[in-house]
């Protein structure tokens, strides 16, 4: 298997995040509690550009814990963000 590390993903915004060797986009809520943003990550493993043959040589969970994780981060540094008024 392949090593997965978080330079792979593309941080689209702070729900979504790509697994650019496989194509595979994970996203979640924008919730304030940690356990439900992790309870409701989603992944399509099946983007445009999917490609079955780089896809096997990934562990899916282990793209899906890293993903889990920089959304976590994500969404903790938009709540701890300072708003503009």
């Amino acid at each position: 298997m392949t090593t997965v590390t978080r330079e792979q993903f593309r941080i689209r915004s702070e729900v979504e995040v790509v697994h650019m060797p496989t194509g595979a986009t994970f996203w979640t809520y924008p919730y304030s509690n940690p356990v439900d943003i992790l309870s409701s990550v989603t992944a399509n493993w099946r983007s445009a550009d999917y490609d079955p043959d780089i896809t096997k040589d990934y562990d899916r969970q282990e793209v899906g814990r890293v993903a889990a994780e920089l959304l976590l981060e994500q969404v903790c540094r938009t709540a701890s963000a300072p708003r503009r008024q």
